[in-house]
């Protein structure tokens, strides 16, 4: 597990050129980090601009389970506020770099440490039992998928973009 961790560690701190929230999805969001990498399929939904649906980027990091952003001096949002107040302030995260990455076992929470003071709160709660979805958060890479499910599983996959 060590060696996974340290990947994810490593693999997220980069910029962020993208956010996508909001729709369908509500608080569930992806973050586009690192260099911009040509897409196998442009997606047709344009909603999204048109880098995004062209590119990935070279680390993806999706969230599905609850999660919160703070500011230097306070909370800002989370995956309990309003879909357009999530919308504006996940924006802000645009433009920034992530600095520090930090994941906490056994849960697999995840720690994001921003330029400009921001730091992303992703806490794994969706637990056994009777979950409602199936997973927490997934980074993919250019070469794999690391899947955070239920509990503390974690899943490896190779993948190509």
């Amino acid at each position: 597990m060590s060696g996974i961790i340290a990947e994810v560690q490593c693999s997220l701190r980069k910029p962020c050129w993208y956010v996508s929230c909001g729709g369908v999805a509500l608080t569930t969001f992806e973050l586009a980090l690192g260099e911009k990498v040509p897409r196998s399929f442009v997606i047709p939904n344009e909603a999204h601009s048109e880098d995004f649906r062209n590119y990935e980027g070279e680390a993806n990091l999706l969230v599905w389970c609850s999660w919160r952003l703070d500011g230097p001096d306070a909370p800002l949002t989370s995956w309990d506020d309003t879909v357009e107040n999530v919308e504006r302030v996940l924006e802000g995260l645009v433009g920034r770099s992530i600095v520090n990455a930090r994941v906490d076992l056994p849960g697999w929470d995840l720690h994001l440490d921003f330029t400009g003071g921001l730091r992303l709160h992703v806490f794994c709660d969706h637990v056994p039992g009777d979950p409602s979805f199936d997973g927490n958060w997934t980074l993919s890479l250019t070469n794999k998928m690391i899947a955070i499910g239920v509990g503390s599983k974690c899943e490896v996959e190779a993948r190509t973009p």
